[in-house]
């Protein structure tokens, strides 16, 4: 998957840049605030250690600042961003993780930094609903991919209510609008239930998207099914309706457009439904990206309300608002955070570090590890956060370390300890990954 390849990648290349002395990578440290001299220039950051008995506040000094901190969509306290400017929003989930809070917004306007479109919240259509934890607010994202290989979203009644290849917002407003309320005032009612649907594919669509299906598929997300009534059965719904919903959609595609102006068709079901392979999994609409955030120029300098540059003080990505107008395009993200990175990376001069801090000083890991045979039994003892061994490819690494490194978050790491993982790994990255990982090399499984 694009993601997980980008940011390994980063994360390859800043570690290495890491080793070079030139940088230094300080963890579990909260910013408490920004740091001024007198004539206004950011001039460093005050921090406070959050693990360990020494939790004083620091001082990090530096010529500049770069804030790089995400957006605010997964905040819901009151007083939070969210509940400030789009209160309606605080019951529906969200995509994006714990950080997700703004705390590089407060940071910046604590200086008198300006904002803008802080009311402007994307809503992507399809987050899956993990049927293990319905209510959980934090979505995994079913990407637009699964709709473009043929995926066909199936509401409540067993119908289908839009062309799925629509945009982000125009397919969000076709699910919203099951909603009376929201049809009739294009406002979501914050006391209402988000509304569910079912997002089905067919076994070529499946097939098409292969990578992301298995991946959804192991993690529970997407649930397979042998003929329509066994889909019927699953989406609770009278399956002549389904299967009624399925032919229309079949003829469509014969005849090259729907009644919602669809005339692209990939892995449309086979014609004897009751022999098709469908993959099913049950989406909601969620928070995905703010468009919302500080102020900047062209350059990523941070703008204080007046419009004049805080001197010192850069942002980048999500943090920073104004760069999308009222809704982003699909992809854009990335591309907004490698754009405007370059610029920041480019115009601040990096002096070669003598010697790092004693703050959080890095230390370096042994990578002389004596290899040995691991048995299937033995592998399954090394199950825990602490001692976290995982098989990929028939070799047994040791990802306890790495685990809180993980970019999506360790507990996906932690959920394979003790057990063969290549499905999951191949699912989301190629081998060749595992090239820089031989220091946690435990040695080869065997049976």
């Amino acid at each position: 998957m694009v993601g997980a390849e980008v940011i390994y990648g980063m994360q390859k290349a800043v570690k290495a840049y890491e080793k070079s002395g030139m940088v230094q990578i300080i963890t579990d440290t909260a910013v408490q605030s920004l740091i001024q001299d007198e004539e206004g220039k950011v001039i460093g950051v005050e921090v406070k250690n959050l693990k360990g008995d020494d939790n004083s506040p620091t001082k990090l000094m530096a010529p500049n600042v770069v804030l790089a901190t995400g957006g605010f969509a997964a905040d819901r306290r009151n007083g939070s961003y969210l509940a400030k400017y789009r209160p309606e929003l605080l019951k529906m989930p969200a995509t994006a993780g714990e950080f997700s809070t703004g705390d590089g917004i407060t940071l910046a306007t604590a200086l008198g930094a300006g904002t803008i479109d802080m009311d402007k919240v994307q809503i992507h259509p399809t987050g899956w609903v993990d049927p293990n934890d319905p209510n959980n607010p934090s979505k995994t994202l079913a990407a637009e991919l699964m709709r473009g290989v043929g995926g066909v979203l199936i509401n409540n009644d067993g119908k289908r209510f839009c062309n799925e290849l629509g945009t982000r917002a125009y397919v969000t407003d076709k699910m919203l609008s099951h909603d009376p309320h929201y049809a009739e005032n294009k406002v979501w009612d914050e006391s209402r239930d988000i509304p569910t649907f079912s997002l089905v594919l067919s076994s070529s669509a499946a097939e098409d998207g292969k990578k992301h299906v298995d991946h959804y598929t192991h993690k529970g997300l997407l649930t397979r099914f042998e003929g329509v009534s066994a889909l019927a059965n699953w989406m609770d719904i009278n399956e002549k309706q389904v299967r009624s919903t399925l032919q229309q959609y079949q003829s469509d595609a014969e005849a090259g457009v729907d009644a919602w102006g669809k005339t692209s068709f990939r892995g449309v079901p086979q014609r004897t439904l009751d022999t098709e392979v469908f993959y099913a999994g049950t989406v909601t609409p969620v928070l995905h990206y703010c468009m919302g955030g500080i102020t900047i120029d062209t350059e990523a300098n941070v703008l204080s309300q007046n419009g004049t540059a805080i001197p010192g003080l850069h942002a980048v990505g999500e943090v920073s608002g104004g760069v999308h107008g009222n809704n982003r395009l699909g992809g854009n993200s990335l591309l907004e955070c490698t754009v405007y990175g370059s610029i920041v990376g480019k115009k601040i001069p990096v002096k070669t570090r003598a010697k790092a801090s004693s703050f959080g000083e890095v230390e370096e890991k042994s990578i002389a590890r004596k290899r040995r045979d691991v048995t299937r039994i033995q592998l399954a003892e090394h199950s825990s956060k602490e001692d976290c061994w995982v098989a990929i490819e028939g070799i047994v690494y040791d990802l306890t370390d790495f685990a809180e490194e993980h970019p999506a978050g360790a507990e996906s790491i932690h959920e394979l300890g003790g057990q063969d993982g290549t499905e999951a790994f191949l699912a989301i990255h190629n081998i060749g990954i595992m090239d820089d990982f031989d220091d946690v090399v435990v040695g080869p499984l065997v049976d």
